[in-house]
C-alpha cells in the first residue's frame, strides 16, 4: 500500500564536521547555528499490505509492564527495609 505524507528536509552542519547533510523531519524545525530549514516535500511510501502494528504494541505494554512491576517491586523492598530499621529500634529501646 502507498501513502503519501508531507516532511520537513533540513541541512545540519555542526563545527566538528566537514561535510553537513540533509536529515528528514516530520515537522519544521526552527534555524539555529547548525541547522536550517530547506523545504517541505510530499512523498510516496511503500507499507506493507498486511502490516499489523498489533504485535509490535503488545511488546511495547508487556516490557512497560515489566519496568512497573521492577519499580514497584524495588518500592516495596525500600519500605520494607524500612520498616525493619524502625522495628530494630524499637528492640533495642
Amino acid at each position: 500500500m502507498k501513502i503519501k505524507t508531507n516532511v520537513h528536509i533540513h541541512y545540519s552542519q555542526f563545527s566538528w564536521e566537514e561535510k553537513g547533510e540533509y536529515t528528514v523531519f516530520s515537522c519544521k524545525l526552527p534555524d539555529d547555528e547548525h541547522r536550517t530549514y530547506v523545504c517541505e516535500q510530499e512523498i510516496e511510501i511503500e507499507v506493507p499490505d498486511n502490516y499489523d502494528p498489533r504485535a509490535q504494541k503488545i511488546a511495547a505494554l508487556q516490557a512497560q509492564k515489566q519496568k512497573v512491576m521492577a519499580d514497584y517491586q524495588k518500592t516495596v523492598t525500600e519500605i520494607n527495609a524500612r520498616i525493619s530499621e524502625l522495628q530494630a529500634i524499637e528492640c533495642a529501646a
